[in-house]
């Protein structure tokens, strides 16, 4: 079936879990950085799985990205510089950290780390890159990525779970249902709006 042909109707449990969370494995590869997207609790379940790869050698440098202004218990910052305090206090150096805080939603999410990744390595001497994000908002981020990165460049998916939209849990809590549904629309109304090419589930 084609994305573009799903109407909100047709989205039954197969079909939501197919959208959001099919094919999306990490490959444990290493890359040349990490990019990290943001969210209000991106610190809190992003942040230890870009964190835990890193301590792992997958990649020398992490890019926190999220210009977007949020209320947090320790201040009024943006989701970058929230993200950027829990990376530091898990132990990664200031100076292997890449601080993206200009962008407000996914697609900027993408095309300012995209600047980033030219001021810190040259965007011709990128390879791969290791996204992550959570696990239910990585497809679309994904497809995003995919399509406006250069095509020398492999985006590399790094799922992060949370407490209510896990692939095997996200239809037990009206929460992440209402929040998995949502999601797979967003994908749908990018693909109709051309924001990433058509793709079948």
């Amino acid at each position: 079936m084609l994305v573009s042909r799903i109407k909100e109707e047709d989205l039954t449990l197969e079909i939501v879990d197919r959208l959001l969370f099919q094919g999306l494995e990490d490959t444990g590869e290493d890359a040349d950085c990490i990019i990290v997207l943001g969210s209000a609790k991106a610190a809190k379940y992003r942040v230890p799985v870009a964190v835990d790869a890193y301590n792992a050698g997958r990649a020398s440098k992490l890019m926190l990205c999220g210009g977007k202004l949020q209320d947090f218990p320790t201040g009024k910052c943006s989701e970058a510089e929230h993200m950027c305090k829990a990376a530091l206090e898990a132990g990664v150096t200031i100076e292997n950290i890449i601080l993206e805080d200009s962008s407000q939603n996914t697609v900027e999410n993408i095309l300012f780390a995209l600047i980033e990744l030219q001021r810190t390595f040259w965007l011709n001497k990128v390879s791969k890159v290791l996204l992550v994000t959570t696990a239910y908002h990585m497809k679309r981020s994904l497809a995003i990525a995919r399509y406006l990165f250069p095509k020398h460049i492999t985006i590399l998916p790094c799922p992060a779970n949370d407490n209510n939209t896990r692939r095997e849990n996200w239809m037990n809590t009206e929460e992440g249902f209402e929040r998995a549904k949502g999601e797979a629309m967003k994908i749908v109304r990018y693909v109709v709006d051309g924001v990433f090419p058509d793709f079948e589930i």
